[in-house]
């Protein structure tokens, strides 16, 4: 887990072409060992050297660049079981690829032990921006068990009760289909001991067996599992994976696990003998949302057989992993709704999610934020405005609401009072280039054509590198 973060990227120097947007990325290292991504499309070029490097390695690496005080995601990483570098999960379906994902608290949260945010900001940081993983992301803070190192001064995940032991590993280990933070809470709010629900609900549906499964779901399978649901909680993800231990077989490690419940399998010969468990029973399967990566099957299941069919996840309904505390699971369960709903183009969980969020008793800006884009799309643009501007009251530092405000006053038609808006968001988040654009637009709505233009100058200015706006710059 500590060698999730790193600012040394040790992998070969190659080159990946990306057909859809007609790009080619070469990855080279400078004489000084820095890595550098140079794309080419077009005959537009950006080239950025590497800050971090995300992963350990057992499926790949992916690579942060700084554009100070940004963090940006590279289009290209190195997928290490096929030893080759391809377009970075995300970046696919892009026409124009460029160096344009911006990282949150919510993208690093499981690779960093902390985050050096700038508050009230979501992806600008100070420095150093990130830091490993260390050993308090499962033992919770270490300054009292520095003062006084003795037994209980620290937390010991084993000795927890089943919630809270499991969201120790669930933090990182358990994905679901979206994650909604707690009112007022933030990424690194969670810390060991407690129970993840006191910071974030996760929701997740059943898919068919042949849909595949997220590289990120071994609690989801684990609780599908025979062995974890007849086990009454005593099968959790420490039975098998000892973060401090030595073993260099893995396999027969986790075969003393199997045993311990299973003790007499082969001696009563119900089992022909085996030297291991895994391969038969925690085969290698192939992640839905990840190309040229392997992943080990945490149903273990008998070969052949289909998940249980009273199992959790249950169904075709959204749900939520644990039950959230009671004076948010609506709330929560309604920006779930929202967020997978608007993600999936499904318009029914939309419009369910208006109706659970629309009739909470407190409504605090996300949920804000969440009615006004569902009665913008409406073509409801003065309940919208009304909504956002609560929104962006409430959290004035926040660009992204300045940015909606802008855009539902301009559908009201009130102009000058968007194009305030839109340069306050800009003030607050100088590295989004959708609140340039928009005000790119309304200037030329206005007929002002060279404010428009200086607008999308003032973007260059931040991003000179961009791709996609300076394509638009040169007309093509």
């Amino acid at each position: 887990m500590s060698q999730a973060l790193s600012t040394v990227a040790n992998q070969p120097d190659g080159k990946m072409r990306h057909n859809l947007s007609d790009s080619d990325i070469t990855i080279r290292h400078n004489a000084d060992g820095t890595m550098v991504h140079h794309l080419a499309s077009r005959g537009l070029t950006a080239e950025y050297p590497i800050a971090y490097v995300v992963g350990t390695g057992k499926v790949g690496f992916s690579y942060l660049i700084s554009i100070p005080p940004f963090l940006f995601q590279s289009p290209v990483s190195y997928y290490s079981q096929g030893s080759q570098w391809d377009v970075t999960p995300g970046y696919e379906p892009e026409h124009v690829l460029d160096f344009t994902h911006p990282i949150s608290e919510g993208c690093v949260f499981c690779h960093s032990n902390s985050v050096n945010l700038v508050p009230g900001t979501d992806n600008q940081f100070r420095q150093p921006a990130l830091s490993p993983i260390s050993c308090e992301r499962c033992h919770g803070p270490a300054e009292a068990h520095l003062k006084n190192p003795v037994p209980g001064s620290i937390v010991n995940p084993p000795k927890l009760a089943p919630a809270a032991r499991d969201s120790v590993c669930e933090q990182c280990h358990l994905e679901g289909e979206v994650r909604i933070l707690n009112p007022g809470k933030h990424w690194q709010d969670f810390h060991a001991g407690a129970e993840l629900e006191s910071v974030m609900s996760t929701y997740f549906v059943r898919t068919p067996a042949s849909a595949g499964e997220k590289a990120v779901s071994h609690s989801e399978q684990l609780s599908l599992s025979r062995c974890a649901r007849e086990s009454g909680g005593r099968l959790w993800c420490g039975t098998c994976h000892n973060p401090h231990s030595s073993a260099t077989n893995r396999a027969q490690e986790v075969r003393a696990s199997c045993l311990t419940c299973h003790a007499t399998l082969f001696t009563a010969q119900k089992h022909q003998a085996a030297e291991e468990c895994v391969s038969c029973h925690m085969p290698r399967i192939r992640p839905n949302n990840i190309a040229h990566a392997a992943i080990t099957s945490h149903r273990i299941a008998i070969p052949s057989t289909k998940p249980p069919s009273d199992a959790k996840p249950i169904g075709g309904e959204l749900q939520a992993w644990r039950q959230p505390p009671a004076d948010v699971a609506a709330r929560n369960f309604g920006l779930a709704l929202f967020e997978t709903g608007r993600s999936n183009k499904n318009w029914d969980n939309v419009y369910r999610s208006y109706q659970i969020l629309s009739h909470l008793p407190q409504r605090d800006p996300q949920v804000l934020a969440a009615l006004g884009s569902i009665l913008l799309q409406q073509n409801h643009a003065d309940l919208a405005v009304n909504l956002y501007r609560q929104a962006a009251e409430a959290e004035p530092s926040n660009a992204r609401y300045a940015y909606v405000l802008g855009v539902a006053l301009n559908a009201q038609g009130k102009q000058q009072a968007a194009i305030s808006e839109l340069r306050r968001s800009i003030e607050l988040d100088r590295s989004v280039p959708d609140p340039y654009r928009k005000l790119s637009e309304i200037y030329e709505q206005l007929r002002m054509h060279a404010l428009s233009k200086q607008v999308l100058a003032e973007y260059l200015k931040v991003m000179p590198q961009n791709i996609t706006q300076r394509r638009a710059q040169l007309g093509f």
